[in-house]
């Protein structure tokens, strides 16, 4: 699974700005420094406000079997966990997070996931022993 795509409404709103700057830059700027101050930050905004949460958002997923759960997360997934199913005594939705709790410690914490009302149940049935 994939976190909920609404992590990218602002990310696409930066973009637009960024397209909004080019084309007002471009056209109504005359003096060329001016000019490459808005393409500097025109190129800052994509780059910075889009294209690295873009493959943030890309590079994290959450992974549920029948005995395990993973999940990767951060640019380029460079944040692993994994967890079995026998481990886990509870699972606790709080808000939108999901907690996989072993030993009245949180060991996974699942968050920003579609549906959680539905995956919290889910992960409830499988590692109810």
């Amino acid at each position: 699974m994939r976190p909920r795509g609404g992590r990218l409404f602002l990310p696409t709103l930066l973009l637009g700005l960024a397209a909004f700057l080019m084309g007002f830059g471009f056209d109504y700027l005359t003096e060329a420094w001016q000019q490459y101050l808005v393409f500097g930050c025109a190129v800052a905004l994509a780059l910075f406000g889009w294209l690295i949460p873009l493959l943030r958002y890309l590079s994290t997923w959450v992974e549920i079997t029948t005995s395990r759960t993973m999940s990767r997360s951060g640019l380029f997934g460079q944040h692993f966990e994994e967890l079995s199913h026998a481990q886990v005594k509870r699972v606790e939705l709080i808000g939108r997070k999901i907690y996989l709790i072993v030993d009245d410690e949180v060991e996974l914490e699942l968050k920003s996931v579609a549906k959680p009302k539905l995956v919290a149940a889910e992960l409830a049935k499988l590692v109810a022993h």
